[in-house]
């Protein structure tokens, strides 16, 4: 397959550093300072996987006409203009690793709602300041056709990336998993901005393990009142924590902070790397979709509001 990867942050490098080591056809769209690192050293990766290989690197998009593939890997502020670059191309199947439940409906508008598939993305990374990427989580990448189902191109895709050494897997039911993650991302990203620390310890802290629960509870009723079922995403505890007692969700939360303590104790949130890189924060289309989703659905939502505006005057100081 022939495959562009929008965007070079830690996941768009992650990708197309794994599919260029495994001689895949692999273009990174980058840009500016980043795009010229890229182009002098390659990829390095390190962490789970320890390698430097050199990768195409193209800092004008309008010059791509074609390919099998296209992964979105640009944060939710950027969406719209990054995509709007290459809605020119033609691109067989597009599909993106961003956190939020909106880039469906982006994806399908600008290349076609048959083109588009549903990606969740359980991998996670961090670009360190010296420009190598550290590779922190690889619990999964989950593809599958929108509203749902699967297919071969689905397989396909992921058996490339599988091969690769990104996990991969082909799901049937890819809106309960992009919805499952958007219910952990809405509940632990802002707890991680406001304490500034490592996964494992504010998941391991009760007291904000219990915000992170009782945030992660009312996005869930959003999604039980479009009918979306929840499912455990990764290794994070979704159905412990929505549909238990909130003691429970603290335990259960508690628990996984011990894990990330002992397999990942140096993951960060995206939106923590962000902050602490001085980087606009991505919760309007995060956060601030689900706040305003709750209010039009009447769900009550006081934790989630109380967060949203909280990281909203963190992120105006930016």
């Amino acid at each position: 397959m022939k495959v562009v990867i929008l965007g070079a942050g830690a996941l768009g490098s992650i990708l197309a550093g794994h599919l260029a080591r495994a001689g895949e056809d692999v273009t990174l769209v980058a840009r500016g300072e980043r795009a010229a690192y890229l182009k002098e050293r390659g990829i390095t990766v390190t962490g789970l996987a320890e390698f430097n290989v050199p990768c195409a690197v193209m800092t004008d998009p309008s010059k791509i006409t074609e390919a099998d593939v296209l992964i979105v890997a640009v944060k939710t502020h950027q969406m719209d203009t990054a995509i709007s670059g290459l809605a020119h191309a033609r691109f067989s199947t597009v599909t993106t690793v961003q956190n939020g439940v909106q880039a469906n409906d982006q994806l399908a508008e600008v290349f076609g709602a048959a083109n588009t598939l549903g990606g969740v993305a359980s991998f996670s990374g961090e670009v360190s300041p010296n420009g190598d990427v550290r590779f922190t989580v690889n619990a999964g990448f989950q593809l599958g056709e929108l509203p749902e189902g699967s297919s071969d191109r689905v397989q396909d895709l992921c058996a490339m990336l599988q091969k690769s050494g990104i996990n991969a897997e082909a799901v049937a039911n890819i809106q309960t998993h992009q919805w499952s993650k958007f219910v952990v991302w809405v509940g632990a990203t802002p707890v991680a901005v406001l304490t500034r620390q490592e996964s494992y310890k504010f998941f391991s802290d009760s007291d904000s393990a219990l915000i992170c629960a009782r945030v992660m509870r009312e996005v869930a009723a959003i999604a039980g009142k479009r009918k979306i079922p929840l499912q455990e995403s990764g290794p994070f505890p979704v159905k412990a924590v929505v549909n238990g007692s909130e003691e429970e969700g603290v335990a259960a939360l508690q628990e996984l902070g011990a894990v990330f303590e002992k397999n990942s104790p140096g993951h960060k949130m995206s939106a923590l790397q962000d902050l602490e890189k001085g980087r606009r924060l991505e919760i309007d289309e995060t956060l601030g979709y689900a706040v305003a989703e709750a209010r039009k659905l009447g769900i009550p939502a006081p934790t989630l509001e109380t967060c949203y505006s909280l990281l909203s005057g963190i992120n105006r100081q930016l």
